[in-house]
């Protein structure tokens, strides 16, 4: 294909700069090559501010453009609806009727051979569905002829399409120079009428982007920030009743739209097989009985798979009578390939360059996104993304208006649901194994000195019983071991086989992994390296709990100082108070079981547990006494690390989430846990109480969290739940 430069790349037949990169050249001349590498800096902390939470490395953009044409593109976009238009047509064909099968255009070997063809969705009948909506294709440009080829075929996911949709915003900030020298096609009239079609088909609900397995999260965001869609993961979905299911707090929604960012294999687990939690069960039922849309279609891949590639030409002109405007190409290398300026520390580097451009079918009608993304690679192996500009001549109509009778308050952006339960669930469980790994690295760190330097004072044997009895509870230990004359030997070997705090650091970065997306960017980075300073192998290194203890501390901090104290954080908040309680009812119904004058050896190691000291010399000078060290450890609703104090918090959190009757319930557990520190401070209560109330919280708190499970999160189990016709 021709524009109408007559050759490709940054210099035209005559050895001119083109007419598209002049103003770009210019630019670089003004602004030179050390400025344009602080702007690419300057672009990089842009970029990585403005990635999605959860998201990962964000892709390294470059501040110079890759300039085209109207009137160029104009040429390509029309090369790219015939193309989009016949891919999907064939689509329809190889998943219906099957006439390129029968007519021998395509082999059935090379068919069915590809990973993405999805033979349960093959001849149904009754499908309606819409197999191809976004379209994204690879072009090369041959500098000798100015004509571009296709390199690849994006038909499963239009990878990059958000990007392509945010990119300029970003550039725009780093070089205002050149915004202010052309007039570039607006992008615009494309995202809105995308905007309207995508919420007209959701017919009121929730638009779910599904993202899972190997998809790019920061692009599903970046996407879903421009449509107003929910980012999900099959987890978040189930199928009953014949229709697809939102797991919210609230309940179930209805879902009857979702865009496609997971791969095809396995999305349905109950057809395909696979792991429940990695796909949707019934999902193609769904999509057979037309009750819900997929954009695109699970196998929608399979024209993407280099088998096929060789017969599309053929199929097309079979059809068609004549060759496609766009026809593949190898990939180029050495001069055969186009160079574009990119900024480099002290001067311009050129690099091969691709360029990807973006269709989408709205209803019926294939638009194309003006722009795109460039991907450069340097010569020492390093691809930076360049935004792509369609500059307007003046001569070519852009169908720059926006939608007609347009409304406002779609375009506003996202319809808002309830926070999805998985998340909900993520971030209740890394609150609980948070501080799980708090008071295993707090309860190692307390009982190691004492086995490896143990005495025979009555003592400190009775301490040995006690911890060892903790460590049992808390399952550092297995059942087995027991008593006060457990060698530190035996201790060591037993930590660093069954690796406790391994498994525990292990869920704690999953967790986080789960529930990045509500993390910035600045949080995830505090608590990774403090995460990341807990040596290897922690479970008998007494370095390592202490680096346990540090991690914790940032955690905490983190979420104290820059999580929001609504939406999920308040789930995280609820598991910390859950954990805790449970925790210290336990170890404090170990620590405190004696009569209340010989409560040492236990009081002084619950204090010690509890980093108490201080605080008690504070509220009471003079030695430790057992009553008022108990009502610290118990009933002081100002003290953090005291049973009350748990409680109480677990009561606010749970009134925000309206769970009103638990809250009610954690209160009423609070008061009883002050009631008796008063009770024993009137020498009105003895030891059997003090066991009796805290086996009694703890009960009550396990009660209380099965409450919290059957109410926001058991209804639709994360193996997905399938309705009674399933099977």
């Amino acid at each position: 294909m021709h524009g109408r430069d007559a050759i490709g790349g940054l210099i035209d037949a005559k050895g001119h700069i083109r007419t598209a990169w002049r103003p770009v050249v210019d630019a670089m001349q003004v602004i030179g090559a050390s400025e344009f590498a602080a702007r690419a800096a300057a672009l990089d902390r842009r970029t990585r501010f403005d990635q999605p939470s959860g998201a990962g490395t964000a892709p390294r953009l470059d501040p110079i453009p890759v300039p085209l044409m109207d009137y160029e593109f104009a040429a390509l976009a029309a090369g790219l609806v015939e193309r989009a238009t016949f891919l999907g047509t064939l689509l329809d064909d190889i998943y219906g009727a099957q006439t390129s099968i029968a007519d021998d255009l395509i082999p059935v070997s090379a068919l069915f051979g590809a990973p993405d063809f999805v033979r349960q969705l093959a001849r149904q009948p009754g499908f309606r569905g819409q197999r191809l909506s976004f379209y994204a294709v690879d072009l090369v440009r041959d500098p000798a002829t100015g004509r571009f080829g296709v390199l690849r075929d994006h038909t499963d996911q239009a990878r990059g399409l958000g990007l392509a949709m945010s990119i300029r915003r970003s550039v725009a900030e780093v070089m205002p120079e050149l915004f202010g020298k052309v007039t570039l096609a607006s992008q615009r009239p494309v995202i809105e009428s995308l905007q309207d079609w995508l919420h007209d088909e959701a017919r009121g609900g929730p638009i779910g982007l599904i993202a899972g397995g190997d998809a790019d999260f920061a692009d599903a965001r970046l996407l879903a920030r421009q449509i107003g869609a929910l980012v999900l993961r099959p987890d978040d979905l189930s199928c009953a009743g014949g229709t697809l299911r939102l797991r919210t707090l609230a309940g179930s929604l209805p879902v009857s739209l979702l865009l496609r960012m997971a791969p095809s294999g396995g999305i349905d687990p109950l057809e395909q097989g696979g792991a429940p939690a990695h796909g949707i069960a019934g999902l193609f039922r769904v999509l057979r009985s037309n009750s819900g849309t997929m954009l695109n279609t699970p196998g929608s891949g399979v024209l993407g798979d280099d088998r096929l590639r060789p017969f599309l030409d053929m199929v097309y002109e079979r059809w068609h009578g004549t060759l496609p405007q766009l026809r593949p190409v190898a990939p180029p290398s050495g001069l055969d390939a186009e160079q574009a300026p990119v900024a480099g520390t002290a001067t311009f580097d050129f690099a091969t360059i691709s360029h990807r451009l973006f269709a989408i079918r709205i209803g019926a009608v294939w638009r194309v996104l003006p722009g795109g993304l460039g991907f450069a690679r340097r010569a020492d192996g390093q691809e930076v993304v360049k935004d792509i500009w369609v500059i307007d001549s003046g001569e070519t109509d852009h169908g720059t208006a926006s939608p007609p009778n347009r409304s406002v308050v779609r375009a506003a952006g996202r319809i808002a649901t309830e926070l999805p339960s998985r998340l909900a669930d993520d971030l209740l469980w890394l609150g609980r194994m948070v501080e799980r790994l708090d008071a295993a690295a707090r309860l190692l760190r307390l009982a190691l000195p004492r086995f490896i330097d143990a005495s025979s004072l009555p003592h400190e044997v009775a301490q040995r019983a006690m911890l060892a009895s903790c460590l049992i509870k808390a399952r550092l230990l297995p059942d087995e071991t027991t008593g006060p004359f457990l060698s530190a030997r035996r201790l060591h070997q037993t930590l660093d086989k069954e690796r406790p705090l391994s498994e525990l650091i292990g869920e704690v970065r999953r967790l986080l992994d789960h529930c990045g997306e509500r993390f910035s960017i600045s949080m995830r980075e505090l608590v990774h390296a403090a995460l990341d300073r807990i040596p290897s192998h922690p479970d008998s290194d007494p370095a390592a709990h202490t680096a346990c203890l540090g991690f914790v501390a940032v955690f905490n901090g983190v979420i104290a100082e820059d999580a929001s104290r609504s939406g999920g954080f308040v789930f995280l908040e609820i598991g910390r108070r859950l954990e805790r309680a449970e925790a210290l009812a336990e170890t404090l119904g170990i620590l405190l079981d004696g009569t209340v004058d010989r409560l040492d050896p236990g009081l002084s190691l619950a204090i010690e547990l509890a980093d108490a000291q201080l605080s008690y010399e504070f509220l009471h000078a003079g030695p430790i006494s057992p009553i008022p060290a108990i009502e610290l450890l118990i009933g002081a609703v100002d003290y953090p690390r005291s049973l009350a104090f748990q409680l109480d918090a677990l009561g606010v959190a749970l009134r925000r989430i309206g769970a009103e009757d638990q809250a009610v319930s954690a209160s009423r557990l609070t008061r009883g846990l002050q009631g008796l520190a008063l009770s024993l401070a009137k020498g009105r209560g003895g030891p059997e109480a003090i066991g009796t109330q805290l086996e009694a919280t703890h009960a009550a708190v396990e009660a209380l969290a099965a409450e919290l499970v059957a109410r926001y999160f058991a209804p639709i189990p994360p193996a997905h739940r399938m309705d009674a016709e399933a099977g």
